[in-house]
């Protein structure tokens, strides 16, 4: 998971919709008010791509109707959008131009924080404003096998949505409910991410460069999406340094507490 930080903030009544920078040559997709950007060289098919990839996701079981939205909403209102890069150095201009378009509004919000003696200063303000993901189109897969357009942008939904909506259930923070649960999935609390866990893990994520949110993210992604049967067909050699419960069958075996939490009606996550 690739994290870049734009600009939400839930602490105050104004907030910052979604909304692509304004690069020349970008082309703007919507998917239920999220808005996907696609950088100047990415070909229409990719956007069109992202853009259905984006519809499955928010609209699971295809009625028109996004299965949750309250977590719709919360998304659109953080400002945050999904971005497909055809090169890396576009992400350096993507952030410069999504900040500078945001410049107004960070500065009417974050700055007068420093003089003011507030609990939340001018870097917290900043730190608590969300995300935009991101997929590269050589990663993007139009046809059969595994497609990390899926996996980033259920990253965006599950970061940017559920982790805001349901702070207490799937914050981002180790006090959450998803986050016990992972932590009983790798067999204790560890920040950062381990180059070895204790027998029996099945959630072993070892980026060092993935902190203790990232670690949250990736785990909802792995759940979440072998429930849905999205991992049956993945070699295990592929995914087990990271993931060992890649069918629904193992998931109910292995897991049923985590189970049972993201089949919660209540989360209207579909299966």
């Amino acid at each position: 998971m690739r994290y870049f930080i734009t600009f939400m903030f839930f602490m105050i009544t104004t907030s910052v919709f979604a909304k692509c920078p304004d690069i020349n040559g970008m082309k703007v997709d919507n998917s239920f008010g999220v808005e996907i950007c696609a950088m100047p060289g990415v070909k229409q098919i990719l956007l069109d791509h992202a853009t259905s990839v984006m519809d499955k996701i928010l609209d699971y079981d295809q009625d028109g109707l996004a299965d949750n939205q309250d977590v719709v909403d919360t998304l659109v209102k953080s400002g945050s959008v999904y971005a497909i890069f055809r090169k890396e150095r576009q992400e350096d201009e993507f952030d410069e131009a999504f900040y500078e378009d945001n410049l107004d509004y960070i500065e009417e919000v974050c700055f007068p924080l420093e003089d003011e003696g507030d609990e939340i200063g001018f870097e917290e303000c900043i730190d608590q404003f969300g995300t935009f993901l991101a997929v590269f189109t050589e990663e993007m897969n139009l046809h059969k096998g595994w497609d990390p357009t899926i996996e980033e942008a259920l990253h965006l939904v599950t970061h940017a949505g559920y982790a805001s909506f349901y702070y207490d259930q799937f914050g981002q923070h180790k006090d959450s409910y998803i986050a016990k649960l992972m932590d009983q999935a790798r067999g204790g609390y560890f920040e950062k991410s381990q180059g070895r866990y204790p027998k029996g893990s099945y959630y072993t994520y070892d980026d060092p460069s993935c902190s203790y949110s990232c670690q949250i993210t990736e785990f909802t992604y792995w759940a979440i999406t072998s429930l849905r049967g999205q991992q049956v067909n993945r070699k295990p050699s592929r995914i087990r340094s990271e993931w060992k419960l890649n069918t629904p069958e193992k998931m109910r075996e292995t897991a049923p507490d985590l189970v049972a939490f993201l089949e919660d009606p209540k989360y209207k996550i579909k299966f």
